[in-house]
């Protein structure tokens, strides 16, 4: 996340009739026999083409869907993937003849044997830009404590160094990386959270691990856990390094969100002697009547995090971080409140879409065997489109009815006006 990064148009002053147009993940589903593909399509509400795939790129059949899109600094468009077929791949963006977007090539990347790809970041370390992989089922899946995160070659995609600290082969006290999910950074720190095992049925995390970018290795494990509302874990799943190219003048500090603690928690920061304090507890789902939250976004103004259940975006000013200080109403989504994205009509209306899905299995009452029961309950299938003032909602798009497929993760095309969360 970054709040440099200008409104969507500032820098044109026609307007681009791509602004409207954004980048998806699709996901096959097992009992409606379609499959998995990337696509382009139409988000004005105010179009007939509302919903309409405009482009659709089929993808190779894998052992799990693809689950992250991200651009790099220069553009590059990567993907992650929740499978060992294809953990990681860069994809081809690109303009035919008519100059109309399409893709032209989807290309695995060797991640020496790491599996499921999660979160990737793009940090400079003492002059050299890297790009930061998280793995959550490390090197070996069938390790209750796997885990890893790839350090890669932003120009090659050649892998550099494999972090890896299994709870169970270092001493006890000693810092470990366990189902890395999250990652932010900030100088020479970076923090990588432990969430769950990619089974989901079996281990799960409770825990924050800082790296040293200086020699790539893990300094400290700190615990972001308190009440148990589901019996679970914590399960730290986002994480967002609040820092001054953020917030000008600001405090450095971390913020987490738990997946089954249903809270959103503050580590802070000092700088000078480079010491994590204890983490302090800023928002509890469990009494606000929210659980599940998922991911930090932000503009110029605000942060947004979304919350699975009941499905909903919070709002709070970007200037009074690392604080949360509600900005407005919640933006009220569907189950399974995700991703985002932020653009602008033709009309110049500013819009929030928000993709309502955490993850594509299915559900039991279309008798499909991948099925997890919490898990359905978190599967809209759909993106919400809202206005980005007042919250109110001007349409929405259900892959599931419209187009036999779940949705997975929505961009901006090209990037234009995303602001992601590291």
């Amino acid at each position: 996340m970054s709040a440099s990064v200008p409104e969507i148009g500032a820098e044109n002053s026609a307007y681009n009739i791509e602004q409207t147009q954004a980048l998806v993940l699709l996901s096959g589903l097992p009992t409606l026999g379609t499959t998995d593909s990337i696509a382009i399509i139409e988000m004005d509400p105010d179009s007939a083409k509302f919903g309409d795939i405009l482009y659709d790129y089929p993808l190779p059949k894998l052992d799990a869907p693809m689950h992250h899109l991200y651009y790099s600094p220069n553009g590059r468009l990567y993907a992650t993937g929740l499978g060992s077929d294809c953990s990681l791949a860069e994809i081809n963006l690109v303009r035919n003849a008519q100059a109309e977007p399409m893709i032209d090539k989807f290309e695995c990347i060797n991640t020496n044997g790491q599996n499921v790809g999660e979160d990737i970041m793009w940090h400079s370390v003492n002059g050299e830009l890297y790009m930061f992989v998280t793995f959550m089922g490390g090197s070996d899946l069938s390790q209750i404590d796997a885990g890893t995160v790839g350090v890669f070659n932003p120009q090659t995609n050649e892998i550099i160094k494999i972090i890896e600290a299994r709870q169970s082969q270092v001493a006890e006290g000693k810092p470990y990386i366990k189902f890395p999910h999250g990652i932010s950074a900030y100088g020479d720190r970076m923090v990588v959270t432990s969430s769950t095992h990619p089974a989901i049925a079996t281990e799960v995390g409770n825990t924050v691990t800082i790296i040293d970018l200086n020699t790539f290795e893990p300094i400290e494990t700190i615990v972001v856990e308190d009440a148990n509302p589901v019996g679970f874990p914590s399960s730290p799943v986002e994480v967002l390094f609040v820092r001054p190219s953020i917030v000008e003048g600001v405090k450095p500090a971390v913020l987490v969100n738990t997946l089954f603690g249903f809270e959103t928690w503050k580590i802070p920061y000092n700088e000078q002697s480079k010491v994590f304090g204890p983490p302090e507890k800023l928002y509890d789902g469990a009494t606000e009547g929210t659980a599940v939250p998922l991911e930090f976004y932000g503009n110029e103004d605000e942060l947004f995090i979304s919350h699975g259940m009941p499905g909903v975006v919070k709002r709070y000013d970007l200037k009074q971080l690392p604080n949360l200080v509600s900005s407005g109403a919640d933006i009220k989504a569907e189950s399974g409140a995700h991703h985002m994205i932020f653009y602008k009509t033709a009309t110049g209306r500013k819009l929030i879409a928000v993709q309502n899905n955490l993850l594509n299995l299915g559900d039991a009452k279309d008798d499909d065997p991948t099925d997890v029961d919490f898990i359905a309950k978190l599967n809209d299938h759909s993106l919400t489109v809202h206005d980005l003032g007042t919250g109110e909602r001007l349409g929405e798009i259900n892959f599931k009815q419209r187009y036999k497929k779940g949705i997975d993760n929505i961009e901006a095309l090209f990037g234009s006006g995303f602001t992601h969360h590291h």
